[in-house]
C-alpha cells in the first residue's frame, strides 16, 4: 500500500484524527484571515495639530484619518502618557478634540486605534517655552561726535569720528549741504531744515571715500558742497546734522536758473540676420547725476529693459524669442533738473596743486585713454609752448583756453573724421568734439585734471544737437566747467550771452543735458561678441551695441534726444 492510501485508511479508521485535522485547518484559515485583516486595516494618521502650541485647559484639535467613528479603547498619547477619559470632547474618524490636562508635557503625540499607532506629531506646551530676557535696546542711529576741521576746502580730506557708521561703507553715504538758487546765502535767517533741504553725497566719481569703519570715516569734501551741515546716512538711519563751514577764500561756485526737462530718445534695430541662439544687446545711456544736474528720473522705458541700471545704462536685449520681424524700437524717457553753474575766483594765486589726491583719481583724470591723447608728442609740445613756466593749475587752464579760442576755427557741425582729433593741430579747424578732446589732452599733459563731458545742447526752439564740453578740477573749487567750442564762437540756439569767451570759462548755461562725464570704459558681456562704438555721440562710452557671434548682420539707428517738455 502506498503512503497516500495508508493515510486515507487511517483517516477513515480513527475519528479523533479526523476531528484534529478539521480543527487544524480551521485554525490555519483563521490565522490567515487575522493576518490579512491586520495588514490591511487602515492605520491612523495625524495630519495636523491645531494649535501646535498650547497650555493646560486649551482645546486642541487633532486632524487626520482612520481614527474610527467611536473612541472605544482608542486613545491619544502625549509624550508617552495616555489621556484620561475626561480629556476627550469628541472623537470622529477624521477629527479628535481634547482638553489639555494640567500635567500634559510637550513632545510627540500619537493616536492609537486598537493595536495600530499613528506616526507621531509634535506638540509644544507653551508653559515650558523659555521666555527670553529682552535685550537692552541699542540705537542704530549714526552719531557724529567730531569733525577734525570746522572749516574745509572743496576736495580736502576730513576725518569724521562717532559711532554706528557701519563696519563697511556698502550703501552708506556722507552728505553735505548745497546751496541751490542761493537760498542759504540770501536768507534772513537759516534753520536746520534749510541746511538739509538740499544735500549732495560725497562723490564716488571723485573717489571721495578713502576710509570707513564703525567709528571713523575719511572723506573728501565733494564738488558743490557749501557751508551748512554734514550728515552720515548708514542706510537705515541718518545722524543728526553737524555744522561745517566750506571755505570760499579761493572762490566758490553757485547753482541757479533751474530748468526741468522731459527728454526722450530711441534706438531702432532692423534687418536682423542671425542664428536661433543669437542676441543683440543695446546699452542705452542714462543722464548722469552731478551737482549741476542733481535729479535724474527714469519715467518710461519701452519695452521693459533687461537691466534698469548697469554702468549708468539701461540694458535691452534682442533674441529670436522677442525679435519683431521688421523693426524693433527701444524708447527711453527721463525727467531731470539742471542748473546754470557760475564760478567766482577770488584769489587765483593761492590755488595749489592736488598732489594728495589718491592714485585712482590721478589715473582717471591725468592720463591718456581711448580718446584723450595727452601722451602724444604733438600735444606735449604745444602744451609746453602755451604754459611755459606757469605752475598755477587755474592759470594753465585759462592760458590754454584763451589760446584755443584765438588760434583754432570752430566748425559749425561735427566733422565726419570721428577718430583723429589730432588733425586739428594741423588744419587749425575742428568741431566741438575735437575742441574738447584737444583741450582736455593739453591740460592733462600739463598735470591738470580734466574730462570731456558729452550730452546735448537745447536751442531756444527746443531742438537738440549732440555737444561736448569740459570740466577742469581745481583744488579748493572743484570741477569748473569750460566750453571751449562755444567760447570760440560756435553758434547755437541764439541764447543771449554778452561775452561768450569770458562766460564759458568757469560758467555753464542750463540749456544742456549731460549724459557722461569723461569716457565710460565698459566690458563686453561675452568674450567673443561683436562691439559697436560711436565716438561722436551724445554719450562717450566704449560699448553701445554688442552682438553674439552668430549674428550675421543688422541695422541700427540711435536718435538724438529730444525735449518733450520744459517745466
Amino acid at each position: 500500500m502506498n503512503s497516500s492510501g495508508k493515510l486515507s485508511y487511517l483517516f477513515r479508521k480513527y475519528s479523533l484524527l479526523r476531528a484534529s485535522m478539521t480543527v487544524l485547518v480551521i485554525a490555519i484559515i483563521l490565522i490567515a484571515v487575522s493576518i490579512f485583516t491586520k495588514r490591511n486595516k487602515p492605520v491612523p494618521c495625524i495630519e495636523s495639530i491645531v494649535p501646535p502650541v498650547g497650555a493646560p485647559g486649551d482645546i486642541i484639535t487633532i486632524n487626520g484619518s482612520n481614527f474610527g467613528d467611536i473612541r472605544d479603547i482608542s486613545y491619544v498619547e502625549f509624550a508617552g502618557a495616555k489621556l484620561t477619559a475626561s480629556s476627550y470632547i469628541s472623537w470622529k474618524d477624521d477629527c479628535i478634540k481634547i482638553v489639555l490636562p494640567t500635567n500634559v508635557q510637550d513632545g510627540l503625540v500619537v493616536v492609537g486605534v486598537q493595536s495600530m499607532r499613528s506616526k507621531p506629531a509634535l506638540f509644544t506646551n507653551e508653559i515650558d517655552i523659555p521666555i527670553p530676557v529682552p535685550a537692552a535696546e541699542q540705537s542704530t542711529k549714526p552719531m557724529i561726535l567730531a569733525i577734525d576741521s570746522s572749516s574745509v576746502d572743496i576736495g580736502e580730506l576730513i576725518t569724521i569720528t562717532g559711532s554706528n557708521f557701519g563696519d563697511a561703507k556698502n550703501q552708506s553715504k556722507v552728505l553735505f549741504s548745497i546751496d541751490y538758487d542761493k537760498e542759504l546765502e540770501t536768507a534772513d535767517y537759516i534753520t536746520t531744515d534749510m541746511f538739509t533741504k538740499n544735500m549732495i553725497p560725497v562723490s564716488e566719481f571723485e573717489y571721495g571715500y578713502e576710509y570707513w569703519s564703525n567709528t571713523e570715516i575719511k572723506v573728501r569734501v565733494p564738488d558743490g558742497a557749501s557751508s551748512g551741515v554734514i550728515v552720515v546716512d548708514n542706510g537705515r538711519e541718518k545722524s543728526d546734522p553737524k555744522p561745517i563751514t566750506v571755505s570760499s577764500r579761493i572762490g566758490k561756485k553757485s547753482y541757479q536758473s533751474k530748468q526741468i526737462y522731459l527728454i526722450q530718445y530711441t534706438a531702432d534695430v532692423t534687418n536682423v540676420v542671425a542664428g536661433p541662439e543669437s542676441t543683440i544687446t543695446l546699452r542705452c545711456p542714462i543722464p548722469t547725476v552731478a551737482a549741476r544736474q542733481p535729479i535724474v528720473e527714469i519715467t518710461e522705458v519701452v519695452p521693459e529693459p533687461l537691466l534698469s541700471t548697469y554702468q549708468n545704462n539701461l540694458i535691452h536685449q534682442i533674441s529670436k524669442n522677442n525679435l519683431l520681424p521688421e523693426k524693433n524700437v527701444f524708447s527711453q524717457t527721463f525727467v531731470l533738473t539742471v542748473y546754470e553753474t557760475n564760478t567766482v575766483v577770488n584769489q587765483p594765486k593761492k590755488i595749489v596743486d592736488f598732489s594728495d589726491m589718491n592714485k585712482n583719481f590721478r589715473k582717471d583724470f591725468l592720463t591718456s585713454n581711448k580718446i584723450i591723447v595727452s601722451d602724444s608728442k604733438e600735444i606735449q609740445t604745444l602744451a609746453n609752448k602755451i604754459v611755459q613756466k606757469v605752475k598755477n593749475p587755474y592759470e594753465k587752464a585759462k592760458l590754454i583756453y584763451d589760446y584755443m579760442c584765438k588760434s583754432f576755427e570752430i566748425l559749425p557741425k561735427p566733422s565726419s573724421d570721428s577718430e583723429n582729433s589730432l588733425a586739428m593741430l594741423e588744419t587749425l579747424k575742428g568741431d566741438a568734439y575735437d575742441f574738447s578732446v584737444i583741450y582736455t589732452s593739453l591740460l592733462r599733459a600739463c598735470e591738470v585734471p580734466a574730462i570731456v563731458n558729452s550730452g546735448i545742447l537745447i536751442n531756444k526752439d527746443l531742438s537738440c544737437q549732440p555737444h561736448w564740453w569740459c570740466e577742469v578740477y581745481i583744488a579748493g573749487l572743484g570741477w569748473i566747467p569750460v566750453d571751449v567750442a562755444l567760447g570760440a564762437g560756435m553758434e547755437y540756439g541764439e541764447w543771449d550771452v554778452l561775452d561768450r569767451q569770458d562766460y564759458y570759462f568757469g560758467n555753464l548755461d542750463s540749456h544742456r543735458i549731460c549724459f557722461t562725464r569723461g569716457l565710460t570704459e565698459q566690458k563686453p558681456f561675452a568674450p567673443n561678441s561683436k562691439i559697436v562704438y560711436y565716438p561722436k555721440s551724445f554719450a562717450l562710452q566704449t560699448i553701445w551695441e554688442e552682438a553674439s557671434e552668430d549674428v550675421t548682420e543688422y541695422s541700427s539707428f540711435w536718435s538724438v534726444p529730444v525735449v518733450k517738455g520744459v517745466y
